[in-house]
């Protein structure tokens, strides 16, 4: 009997476990409605006559469940109404169709980029909303219509031509042909170490001044004409690496006081930043002028080198770091 009760336990132990371990764990959660959630990054834009619409896909269900592949991309593009309403607005809206992205990571599910153009003459002259729809299965499984975009449909504008670039002391100056229909321009630049054009300014008429730009350094740019919503197609790229060839402005504020063993000379400071120093010109009794002794670093400067009765004149130049020098500044005079 003792080994019977024994075996009895051996059995009945492990069936005991079995029952604890499936033990209740939590609510039973109704199957997900399976509707995507909404678009919220959509844009919209009018350029060089289609309308450019782009979008990221969202990566999970209105209940937060995985997406594993979509089954529709309802695009459209109508009349907008006055109050807006998506089910009037809907009824009349052209519809596109965008082939669904592909079947996404169920373990990781990501945003996945959309993107379509659209002539842009069936709606010349309107003001047309833009909406987008997905769903994930067929029938009434569609998300929420995405943020909504609004355009004022207008002739394409034309792309900017005849755009030069030239190196300037303050920056990189782009010229171009203006454009009678444009309202202004976005000027683009891929500096080094870019992989991409990206805004830097915006001017309602030519030229534009790259005030950013660095010497030696190689800058690629574009400009695009704006009008109302629309822009035109991006100018042809024009590259430049501009060189320092431009000298530091004239030294002004130049004085020269006789004391009794030197002429005291001295000048207001060259504003520019790469100023490295400045030459002094001495004319002795109406003479030539020639450059007194080696480039000085500070704005004033001891002569030393002069004759009791003789009447000099001096006149700066600014050198900067690339050794450009300035024009000479007015020559003043002083008598010893």
């Amino acid at each position: 009997m003792r080994q019977k009760a024994g075996t009895w336990r051996n059995a009945v132990v492990p069936f005991l476990f079995l029952l604890t371990s499936c033990g209740y764990v939590g609510p039973i959660m109704p199957p997900s409605a399976e509707i995507p959630a909404q678009v919220k990054d959509l844009t919209a834009v009018e350029r060089g006559g289609k309308i450019e619409i782009s979008f990221h896909t969202p990566p999970r269900t209105s209940d937060n469940m995985a997406i594993k592949k979509f089954s529709e991309v309802d695009l459209r593009i109508g009349p907008t109404v006055v109050p807006f309403d998506f089910a009037k607005w809907a009824e009349t809206a052209k519809q596109y169709s965008i082939n669904p992205p592909p079947p996404g990571d169920p373990f990781d599910p990501k945003p996945f980029p959309l993107s379509t153009s659209v002539p842009y003459e069936d709606f010349l002259g309107k003001r047309v909303a833009v909406a987008v729809r997905l769903s994930v299965k067929q029938g009434d499984h569609f998300s929420a219509w995405s943020n909504r975009v609004v355009l004022d449909i207008v002739e394409p504008v034309k792309t900017p031509s005849d755009v030069t670039t030239v190196a300037s002391a303050n920056g990189v100056v782009l010229t171009w042909s203006a454009i009678d229909s444009a309202d202004s321009y976005r000027i683009l630049r891929q500096a080094p170490g870019e992989n991409r054009m990206t805004e830097i300014g915006n001017t309602k008429v030519p030229p534009f001044v790259d005030t950013t730009s660095q010497f030696d350094s190689t800058y690629s740019y574009q400009v695009v004409a704006l009008a109302s919503a629309a822009e035109s197609l991006p100018s042809e790229v024009r590259e430049i690496t501009p060189k320092d060839t431009f000298a530091p402005s004239v030294p002004s504020g130049v004085t020269a006081l006789a004391g009794p063993e030197s002429i005291e000379i001295s000048w207001s400071r060259s504003p520019e930043a790469d100023t490295a120093g400045y030459y002094v010109y001495r004319s002795v009794d109406g003479g030539a002028f020639e450059r007194l002794g080696d480039m000085a670093n500070l704005p004033a400067l001891s002569d030393r080198q002069v004759v009791h009765g003789k009447t000099y004149r001096y006149q700066i130049t600014a050198i900067d770091q690339k050794n450009n020098e300035s024009e000479r500044s007015a020559p003043v005079e002083v008598a010893f």
